[in-house]
């Protein structure tokens, strides 16, 4: 090119036009000369598009500057796309969520070998009901007396229940239910049925008072006493299978009935007596050991023990089956106190055996104040 046509060089006098192109090409080669090639795409955005920036050229100037900055700003993105590209193909970039969320994996479901789903999503689980149970339980029944004029009060029997249930409002139910059969013992023991056609229907155990509801008020016609400890027999079994102590029992009749047998309300509570009392309830002899049916190692002594409120603390005792024995024991406390005595009868043959416990009356007739037999057997 010759001299007059170039613009660039330095003795070419330009017109007006010409001289304000040549100064802004003149800029923009100093600037190209200056430019490196590394990654500046926020510093060109910023200084194209402020005044007074460190390479602000006035208006003319940054005409010039906002194709060359989106062309380098073209340059740095397609670069920043590839690299972009190539780090989503080696590792997927984790599932966006909302702030504050945390990303998560829902776990796969485990299947069973027919195919069904037995993973978290579909997890049920059923409380089975507690299996029924055989225990022993305390159970009150309502017997006869001596011999001459019989008069009836409690004895205490160990007897296996079905409990259906967890605690003690099972335990409970189940222990009234065996006193109430008197059935099995009838023959043997001449034990009362008062509650004949009468169910538990329900037991509450709570801290301060034990509820009972029955089916009905109880069958009338047995006489005042024994309907009075037809309700006692259930107080004290009661009690005893909660074995917490005398708490009191009241009582609730499911046909709306408010007093047993038609004289004992059931707005009322009931408790045992005094322990200085509990003659006016429980019978003066009890066999409290061996129990009824039990089956002793030949090996070891057996020894007979019981309760007893007898005059002079004084028991007579009879030992009849395989062997023949006979003597006395005294309790620990006389009459009306109750206490316990103790009867060791040594090591036994194997075979059947009935041990009887009984206070002659004082008249030396014959007749019995008390009496209590049990049958055990010993292998």
């Amino acid at each position: 090119m010759s001299d007059e046509r170039n613009f660039m060089h330095p003795d070419y006098e330009p017109g007006e036009f010409d001289a304000v192109e040549r100064r802004l090409r003149g800029a923009l080669t100093d600037e190209a000369r200056r430019v490196e090639p590394h990654d500046r795409l926020d510093a060109i955005l910023t200084a194209a598009s402020q005044p007074g920036g460190p390479h602000d050229l006035g208006s003319h100037r940054r005409r010039w500057l906002v194709p060359l900055a989106a062309a380098a700003a073209v340059a740095v993105i397609g670069g920043g796309l590839w690299v972009a590209g190539e780090e989503n193909r080696t590792s997927p970039s984790p599932a966006a969520t909302s702030p504050g969320t945390v990303a998560t994996t829902p776990a796969p479901s485990a299947t069973s070998p027919s195919g069904t789903s037995t993973g978290p999503s579909s997890t049920s689980t059923t409380t089975a009901p507690p299996a029924a149970r055989t225990v022993s339980v305390p159970a009150y029944f309502v017997g006869p007396v001596g011999d001459a004029k019989p008069t009836y009060k409690l004895f205490r029997e160990f007897v296996p229940a079905t409990v259906t249930g967890t605690g003690d409002d099972a335990t409970v139910q189940a222990a009234l239910a065996a006193a109430i059969n008197a059935q099995p013992f009838t023959n043997t023991d001449g034990y009362l049925i008062p509650w004949s056609g009468t169910q538990v229907t329900d037991v509450s155990v709570a801290p301060q008072l034990i509820t009972i509801t029955l089916s009905n008020a109880g069958p009338q016609g047995f006489g005042k006493e024994v309907e009075r400890l037809a309700v006692q027999e259930l107080v004290w079994t009661a009690q005893a299978a909660v074995g917490k102590g005398t708490i009191p029992v009241r009582f609730a009749v499911a046909d709306g009935s408010d007093a047993l047998y038609g004289a004992f309300p059931t707005s009322k509570t009931y408790n045992r007596p005094p322990t200085d009392r509990s003659w006016e309830d429980l019978a003066p002899i009890w066999v409290t050991s061996p129990s009824r049916g039990q089956v002793l190692p030949a090996a070891k002594p057996v020894t007979v023990t019981g309760q007893a409120t007898v005059f002079e603390a004084t028991v007579q005792w009879q030992l009849s089956g395989a062997a023949r024995r006979s003597g006395h024991a005294m309790a620990t406390i006389g009459a009306p106190g109750r206490g316990t005595y103790s009867i060791p009868l040594g090591t036994l043959a194997p075979g059947s055996y009935t041990i009887r416990v009984f206070e002659p009356s004082a008249k030396g007739d014959g007749s019995l104040v008390a009496d209590k037999s049990v049958s055990f057997t010993v292998r």
